[in-house]
């Protein structure tokens, strides 16, 4: 988008949003106290130009034929909330009260050298010039002066606020967009974290996106919202989830350092080499257009700072949670949980025995299955399915495991739809009462030997009517 067409936009935003505000002002007038002091009232939008000077430099608003340029501030950069606040100051001038009618010395109120020097043009070709003294004392407000008229007033503070900031309060603060429907994991499609307390990069996806091949992923797990691809494939857990993919939305930045960067200024502050990487895609919105984020975070001794996207500039903000995000709370507990109506086959070795329990039936109500070749009570097969898919990890991450030999055991899910592959799990022996689990081929995680011994148990009285436990 060229700088031209920006500014038109940004002005057709401020004239569409003062319109608004002006006609809802009109049908419900504020009264104003009587000892206010009007000395300039026009409209917002007929503030055509606005010279600020004070102690950070100067600001140079001016309205063209293309639209409001806020000095050299790109115009979707600007903060519209504080430009709509800072026209409507220029337009509603107003003092609380006259302090003084014509002092002899100024020097008192602070305007023998002004705090902020304001000019402002109006489009009927009027102008007037606001001098901003010290501050009152005890209620915070300040003096001003008109220039060329000897009277002094105390002015609201909130009045004067936009008058005595930098130039780079005009630029928006709102590093990314706040969440504008119930829950983060509706809005954020696919996020993928780097650096930090991670060893490897992560990506969580989200099954809504529709992607085929994704959607045959997520079968090994029943019906998730999200994955995580680490090292492995899990399903997320959403309690942590909301946890570190919330603060994601809504950062605002509690400084600008600068603006107007270009990738070299940018790398040179140490850009080069951040801390932390995040990359997500966002719909924020059923109607709403999917955009795309690049957050790098760099964090010194001196604060943490963030870049988004291409924008030329760098944001001072708090640590943000996922800087400390843990990988391993990310995933949920079980390992592979698919539904019984997706699996058409469960081949099981344990012991030097194997079982082949093949699924038939369209519908849940008229499933059938036989255990190599032999039918089986289906209510029975359920309960051992029951236990089968409530292999679940311990939350501890394993360091360089190999595991080698025979495992201890190997459960294989086949589904329904051939084009997705099958799902392997195998148990190796551990440490500590523990088995290491391996799920198609990555090794990562523990989970307590109970397990495998309520699975041979419950094969062993499989074709009997003995109770199948299913608690380890």
């Amino acid at each position: 988008m060229t700088r031209e067409l920006r500014l038109v936009l940004i002005a057709a935003g401020v004239v569409a949003v003062l319109a608004v505000t002006s006609l809802l002002l009109w049908l419900n007038p504020v009264e104003v106290q009587d000892t206010l002091i009007t000395l300039k009232a026009v409209e917002p939008v007929n503030v055509s130009r606005v010279a600020i000077h004070n102690q950070y430099g100067t600001i140079d608003i001016r309205y063209m034929d293309e639209g409001y340029e806020v000095d050299d501030i790109p115009a979707d950069l600007v903060d519209m909330d504080e430009f709509i606040d800072l026209l409507t100051d220029c337009g509603q001038v107003m003092a609380l009260r006259i302090v003084a009618e014509a002092p002899q010395d100024a020097a008192p109120y602070g305007l023998d050298q002004p705090t902020a020097r304001v000019g402002i043009t109006y489009d009927d070709g009027t102008s007037l010039t606001l001098l901003v003294g010290a501050e009152e004392q005890v209620s915070g407000d300040f003096y001003a002066s008109v220039e060329g008229s000897p009277a002094i007033y105390l002015m609201e503070a909130d009045r004067c606020t936009g008058f005595l900031v930098p130039k780079k309060a005009y630029v928006e603060d709102l590093v990314t967009p706040r969440l504008a429907i119930s829950s983060p994991l509706s809005a954020l499609l696919n996020v993928t974290f780097a650096g930090g307390t991670l060893a490897e990069p992560v990506t969580i996806e989200a099954v809504a996106t529709g992607d085929p091949a994704l959607i045959q992923a997520a079968l090994s797990f029943g019906a998730p919202t999200h994955l995580v691809r680490g090292r492995g494939t899990y399903e997320l857990d959403q309690t942590y989830g909301v946890q570190m993919l919330g603060p994601l939305l809504g950062i605002t930045a509690i400084d600008i350092v600068d603006y107007g960067l270009t990738p070299e200024e940018i790398a040179a502050f140490g850009f080069d080499h951040p801390t932390m990487q995040v990359t997500f895609d966002l719909k924020n919105g059923v109607e709403a257009e999917t955009e795309h984020f690049d957050l790098n975070l760099l964090c010194r001794d001196d604060g943490c700072y963030m870049t988004c996207n291409d924008r030329g500039l760098i944001y001072a903000v708090e640590q943000p949670a996922w800087l400390n995000l843990e990988y391993d709370k990310l995933l949920v507990r079980w390992f592979l949980s698919p539904l019984l109506q997706d699996v058409r086959e469960v081949e099981l070795t344990t012991g030097g025995e194997s079982y082949r329990f093949v699924i038939t039936g369209e519908s849940n109500a008229d499933k059938r299955v036989t255990c190599n070749g032999e039918d089986l009570d289906i209510e029975r097969f359920r309960v051992l399915y029951r236990l089968l898919t409530s292999a679940a990890h311990d939350g501890r991450l394993l360091d360089d495991i190999a595991v080698e030999g025979v495992p201890l055991l190997q459960l294989t899910y086949r589904y329904v739809d051939d084009r997705k592959p099958p799902d392997v799990m195998a148990l190796y022996a551990g440490d500590s009462r523990r088995v290491y689990v391996q799920v198609n081929g990555m090794t990562e995680l523990a989970m307590q030997e109970t397990y495998l011994v309520r699975v041979q148990e419950a094969l062993a009285v499989l074709w009997s009517d003995d109770p199948i436990a299913t608690e380890w």
